[in-house]
């Protein structure tokens, strides 16, 4: 009795901490969110490297950060785990914020595709999906909500440090302004890996609710169902099945984001500051589909919202097949965002509730790959599939992608249910 009065007196205390926790990682993940002020960094870069004859080099490098930022937590998943949230966070750090400070300075091409293009991919890679399984391990009872926090100020970070960015570039140079972004990045990101604490061991049993998924039209029991590490989950039929809903349903809102003011341009015949305003609207809807569909997934059925994100999509791209209305346009552009970011905050409770929540940080890093695969296909969806800014078979093409993951969503849920035992 006594030692379960003080391993309980030991859960409380933590318990009392963890709301601190939460606040250091999304200032860390806010920071880290420069990773989406490329739109910014651009062209001063192309300027630096040597002016217009470089330009398709220049975005490559930017290929080579976003890839190297889906690709690491996989890649690096043993690696990693060894080292530990904290020293992971910290390692990240020191890429992240040097590959912004260095990158700033030299006009050697090698060196900018190793500063920027790995340093902060890599950085970030390390940085945020250690983050989110960090955040899925503190709180075990609330995964969806803080989830959905975390990964909504690192998506909208951008709103905040794009016009700032700008205008440091604007008034003090390239190399000023990334030396700034580079020292707060290493100071507040730092921070984290020195500030946030490990759990104490039980307390996952301790928070998790014995509570299965609602919406089975009869009552239900949960059983107990392992912990797997990465090597065990990725032998199982599911994970494949879980990340193709993930990346399929992924796929139709990164084409939208990253294609929005083209559409409205081609479109509608608006200028490009026109347009931008819209690119505005898909961002900021994108950024509260995160905080909107975290909180719905910790109050109702985690797979049916994974559903409703997965064929919403379907819907939308279908809509804008058939449809010139330009009200009708941005609507569906922005529901289409609205539900892609939802998957920012789903994707770690349902890794979390499928593969056991021992293993979650490095589980989800390799679930991380989702959105690697939409970030490639979505833009080039768009590319390929349209004509004289006509996207009519390029939404078509969506529509179909998103039907398959509503299947694959389907069938998730199916298989959880199954799980459960009256």
């Amino acid at each position: 009795m006594e030692q379960t009065a003080t391993r309980t007196a030991e859960f409380e205390t933590f318990d009392k901490k963890r709301r601190r926790f939460l606040l250091v990682c999304l200032i860390g993940a806010f920071v880290v969110g420069l990773a989406y002020t490329w739109a910014v960094l651009q062209n001063p870069f192309i300027q630096q490297m040597g002016g217009d004859a470089v330009t398709s080099t220049v975005v490559l490098c930017y290929t080579v950060t976003v890839v190297s930022s889906c690709m690491s937590p996989s890649v690096f998943g043993a690696f990693t785990k060894k080292l530990g949230p904290k020293k992971t966070i910290l390692l990240g750090t020191l890429m992240f914020g040097l590959g912004y400070i260095v990158s700033g300075r030299t006009s050697s091409m090698v060196l900018f595709f190793i500063s920027f293009g790995l340093g902060t991919g890599i950085g970030s890679g390390f940085i945020y999906p250690t983050i989110m399984g960090y955040m899925a391990t503190v709180f075990p009872d609330k995964r969806g909500s803080v989830s959905g926090a975390v990964a909504g100020v690192y998506g909208g970070a951008s709103i905040v440090w794009s016009p700032l960015l700008a205008g440091w570039i604007e008034k003090s140079g390239l190399a000023a302004a990334l030396l700034i972004v580079g020292v707060i990045a290493l100071v507040c990101i730092g921070a984290v890996s020195f500030l946030i604490e490990q759990p104490p061991e039980g307390y996952l049993e301790y928070k998790s609710k014995s509570a299965a998924p609602s919406g089975a039209g009869k009552a239900v029991k949960k059983t107990n169902l392992p912990d797997l590490t990465r090597g065990q989950m990725v032998k199982t039929s599911m994970f494949y099945v879980a990340i193709i809903a993930f990346a399929f349903g992924c796929t139709s809102g990164m084409m939208v984001i990253s294609q929005v003011s083209s559409i409205m341009q081609k479109g509608f015949a608006m200028t490009a500051t026109q347009a931008a305003v819209y690119v505005s609207v898909t961002s900021f809807m994108s950024m509260m589909g995160r905080f909107i569909w975290g909180w719905v997934t910790d109050h109702f059925n985690k797979y049916v919202t994974l559903s409703i994100i997965c064929g919403l999509p379907v819907i939308t791209m279908g809509l804008l097949a058939v449809s010139a209305s330009m009200p009708l346009t941005v609507a569906c552009l922005a529901v289409t965002a609205l539900c892609y970011g939802g998957f920012g905050s789903t994707i770690t409770p349902i890794t979390a509730d499928l593969f056991g929540s021992k293993h979650v940080t490095e589980n989800y890093g390799v679930m991380y790959l989702a959105f690697g695969f939409a970030g490639l296909v979505g833009p080039q969806l768009a590319v390929n599939f349209s004509s004289g800014g006509d996207y009519t078979t390029a939404y078509l093409v969506a529509a179909v992608i998103s039907a398959i993951a509503l299947v694959m969503a389907l069938l998730v849920r199916k298989k959880v249910l199954s799980s459960y035992t009256d």
